[in-house]
């Protein structure tokens, strides 16, 4: 088994195609053939069906492409990691959810693709217990979350701000004006993030403990949508503060008061403590740093 038969395996089953592999890199469809003839020999086993026209992984070829996607990973890293040159270059991987993305990081991708142009920068939206196994899987390069303080020994940790978080409604619900309780929880709709949200973790263990259950609830997986739903009067939602802001200031929203045991939020940065940091991921933990002084 060698770099070359992985490339090529990797490249079939993301075209699907023998013939479009073949044309991609650079090889007659007759070598393709080989290599992954040798590597299905190598792994005893049949990496793909050949339906027709038409070409799949099999259930052995779809837990081999998750190795071997790690593999042709650290082999890249490798090579940069032994680079004379020490200008920020590459591709950096970067977990975060919806919520920065949308209302606090623009800014700081801005600020580093205009200094550090030769990096291409992915982002994936996962929510954070995901984005820690993607960490831990190296699916990830860093991760920007909102979350309770991160205590594990496989990640270095930054806290780069504190977050208060808000229950909001629109400014004519009755919640608007009273104290919000764990009993008062049962009487409206809760609109929810998505499952996996820290947010909806904090809510649904409030309501676990004082055994609530919510008159009805709706679960959304944008934040704009929900604070169009709180503005229509259809229910109430916990969100970060930042998210929410210009509506509070333009009277759309209203913040509820609440006496609620509600933990402290905070944005975090998080990589793995065996993770190699090349010359582009520390500058982009430079940027983030300066970004949020």
């Amino acid at each position: 088994m060698d770099l070359r038969q992985l490339r090529t395996f990797l490249s079939i089953a993301k075209m699907g195609s023998f013939i479009q592999a073949a044309t991609h890199l650079g090889y007659t469809q007759s070598t393709v053939t080989t290599q992954i003839k040798n590597l299905e020999g190598y792994l005893g086993i049949k990496l793909f069906d050949r339906l027709g026209h038409k070409i799949n992984l099999t259930s052995e070829g779809r837990t081999f492409k998750t190795y071997a996607e790690k593999i042709i990973k650290l082999t890249d890293e490798a090579k940069e990691a032994v680079k004379p040159a020490n200008t920020p270059h590459g591709t950096i991987i970067l977990g975060t959810s919806e919520s920065l993305s949308t209302y606090k990081i623009p800014t700081l991708l801005q600020t580093y693709r205009h200094d550090y142009a030769n990096v291409e920068l992915v982002l994936k939206f996962e929510n954070c217990s995901k984005i820690r196994d993607c960490i831990r899987n190296n699916e990830l390069d860093i991760a920007l979350i909102i979350n309770r303080k991160v205590e594990d020994p496989d990640f270095i940790v930054k806290t780069l701000s504190l977050e208060p978080m808000v229950f909001i409604t629109a400014p004519d619900h009755p919640f608007a004006k009273q104290i919000i309780s764990p009993q008062a929880l049962s009487e409206t709709c809760l609109i929810l993030t998505e499952p996996g949200c820290s947010y909806r973790a904090t809510l649904e263990r409030i309501l676990d403990d004082s055994y609530i259950t919510p008159r009805a609830s709706m679960e959304v997986n944008s934040i704009e949508s929900i604070k169009q739903l709180v503005m229509l009067g259809l229910g109430i939602s916990l969100l970060p503060r930042f998210t929410v802001e210009k509506e509070l200031q333009n009277n759309q929203l209203a913040a509820a008061t609440n006496h609620l045991p509600l933990p402290q939020y905070m944005t975090q940065l998080i990589y793995h403590k065996s993770k190699w940091l090349s010359p582009a991921l520390h500058a982009f933990i430079e940027t983030v740093d300066q970004a949020f002084k």
